[in-house]
């Protein structure tokens, strides 16, 4: 916030005036996010003492990477967003019929995003920005290999998943670099779940991981 009251004081005072004219520029981003997972679950005649509802539970994240940002031309850019280390965590409540479990899924990520970029005409020393492009992400703390039994529940994602990015943001220029707050939806393509054969994942048809992030950009 005091970032962004900076800029708005220094309006009248254009900065870095080639600044978005360089071929190519570097910076880096910190990231919270919300890690949420889309369920398709199974519906079955379920006899007594079975499953009755899975729910996915949300919560927050965090985030650091790098940036590499090439110039096209006044309005586009193309944006590599690699490595980015993302710290996610998605659990499952199962209820049953005499009985709930909770199953947590821990992710590290390693991500990689090519993104399109496409810029606003700059006012002063801001400029609005749309983004979007692919994501593929490796996960360092994938559970496939996990021993799994009834007493010892666990639900495993594939570590290596593809998905979509989209977001909005807006570019502050100071004296010295940029600033960019951004906010952005993550959404995996297909099923990312890894089917075990135990009853926590054969009640669910697929599992699809979203996520919700909020970065601060310096460049």
């Amino acid at each position: 916030m005091l970032l962004v009251t900076k800029a708005i004081l220094s309006a009248a005072q254009p900065n870095l005036e080639q600044y978005d004219n360089r071929v190519l520029h570097f910076g880096f981003t910190l990231a919270t996010n919300l890690g949420r997972a889309h369920l398709n679950v199974k519906t079955l005649e379920l006899p007594k003492d079975t499953l009755r509802q899975v729910n996915a539970k949300v919560f927050p994240g965090i985030g650091l990477g790098a940036i590499t940002n090439l110039h096209i031309n006044d309005n586009m850019d193309i944006r590599l967003m690699a490595p980015v280390i993302s710290f996610v965590q998605r659990n499952l409540v199962y209820q049953f019929e005499n009985s709930r479990d909770e199953v947590k899924i821990e992710s590290a990520y390693c991500d990689a995003s090519l993104l399109f970029k496409y810029k606003s005409a700059r006012r002063k020393n801001t400029r609005l920005y749309v983004i979007g492009g692919a994501r593929m992400s490796y996960d360092f703390a994938s559970t496939i290999k996990k021993n799994r039994g009834l007493q010892d529940p666990v639900v495993s994602l594939n570590p290596i998943t593809y998905g979509w990015e989209a977001g909005v943001g807006f570019d502050f220029y100071f004296e010295y670099f940029k600033f960019s707050p951004e906010l952005k939806a993550c959404q995996t393509f297909g099923n990312a779940m890894y089917r075990d054969g135990f009853i926590f994942t054969n009640y669910i048809q697929s599992i699809s991981p979203q996520l919700i992030q909020f970065s601060l950009h310096f460049e």
